[in-house]
Formats: C-alpha cells, structure tokens, sequence
C-alpha cells in the first residue's frame, strides 16, 4: 500500500508540470498528460497535437489506474523516437499549475 502511495507521489509530481515537443523536419507534434484535477493522478488522458494541422485528439483516458496515462505517453513519445523524430520535454507553461502540485505532493 505504501509502495502504491509513493507511485502515485511520483507520478503526480514528476509528469504535471511536462509535456513533449516532438519534431521531424517542419512537422511537430506535442504529446502531454491532463489532469481533472491538480491534487490527483486520475482521471487523467493524454493529449496529442498534431501542431501543423492545429488537429488534438485524445487517444487514451484513465478514470482509476494510476499510471496509465504516462505509460500511453511514453509509449508513443517512444515510437516516434524510433521512427526518427526528435523528442524533448518542455517546461509547462502554465507555472501556477506546476506550483500548486508541489505544493500538495512535497
């Protein structure tokens, strides 16, 4: 149960405040996990945006399995890596957001 507790703590603190620009030539696509809430790890869904054509899309949703939306998004920032494309986390741009989850998840 602790072991669970910490898990979540991690997955909480380490995957709000990021999301991943991948790049191949002119095209982008930005890959991130949203949250319903800035105190809990699920629900949870991973958004991608296809940033040339403006297109979003929610690919996968998790309404009680912690972890399963960063897995979804490592995942494909993983497949896109192996096909080519260069991936790099980016600093969230909402820093109150980051802020708030810091301070409930010390």
């Amino acid at each position: 149960m602790i072991r669970l507790a910490l898990l979540a703590t991690a997955l909480v603190s380490g995957n709000l405040a990021a999301e991943t620009l991948c790049s191949l030539g002119d095209l982008q696509r930005l890959i991130s996990v949203e949250y319903e809430s800035n105190e809990i790890a699920v629900p949870c869904q991973v958004r991608y945006k296809k940033v040339n054509e403006g297109e979003i899309t929610y690919p996968w949703r998790a309404e009680r399995q912690i972890g399963y939306c960063e897995a979804r998004a490592d995942a494909l920032t993983a497949k896109f890596t192996a096909l080519g494309w260069t991936c790099e986390t980016q600093p969230e741009s909402n820093p109150d957001l980051a802020e708030d989850h810091s301070a409930s998840n010390p």
